[in-house]
């Protein structure tokens, strides 16, 4: 399969990190697009990164999944980014996977996608998301087509959840016994 991953600068560390990490494990084709409108993004905790691309270059057809991870970044630039809301509604239009951890389901939920679904974000961030039922105790929830996660915390366990949907629970259980050290 094929991820798309969105980022600004201050996405956060972790969340982008750990999911990429763990989907290339399992031979995931992931590109990491920056949304700055050059190749170079901060995160959060100021280490400079070299992307894969820009999305303005990117076929979005190419893609099964999309992932947004969270961060300071998340409400201070992607919010006001029309892009962010154009890609979310190709994935959404297509019947593709819409991922997101921490502050980024706010991006999925303001559009009024997550109506009437169960999701996860870093609390304080529901408040911002129209209607949907808020699982606060959950780190990884999925909804459909939406996967939704907590906080940085829980980046292993919403990237696990990722591969069970777009796969299955044995693949799922599989991966998880290869990044335990179990086989």
């Amino acid at each position: 399969m094929k991820g798309l991953v969105i980022v600004g600068d201050y996405f956060e560390d972790v969340e982008m990190l750990a999911p990429v990490d763990v989907w290339r494990r399992h031979k995931e084709e992931i590109t990491i697009a920056s949304l700055m409108h050059r190749k170079e993004v901060v995160s959060a905790r100021g280490i400079e990164m070299k992307v894969d691309a820009l999305l303005e270059d990117l076929n979005l057809s190419n893609y099964d999944f999309l992932f947004i991870p969270g961060g300071p970044g998340v409400s201070k630039i992607l919010v006001n980014l029309i892009e962010v809301n154009k890609t979310i509604d190709y994935f959404v239009k297509n019947n593709k996977f819409v991922c997101a951890i921490c502050a980024a389901p706010m991006l999925i939920g303001r559009l009024g996608l997550l109506k009437d679904k169960n999701f996860t974000v870093y609390p304080g961030f529901e408040k911002q998301i129209i209607s949907g039922k808020y699982l606060r105790t959950k780190g990884a929830v999925r909804d459909g087509n939406f996967i939704t996660g907590k906080s940085m915390y829980y980046s292993i366990e919403f990237a696990l959840l990722v591969i069970e949907s777009l796969y299955n629970e044995k693949e799922k259980n599989q991966l998880l016994a290869s990044l335990q050290g179990e086989n």
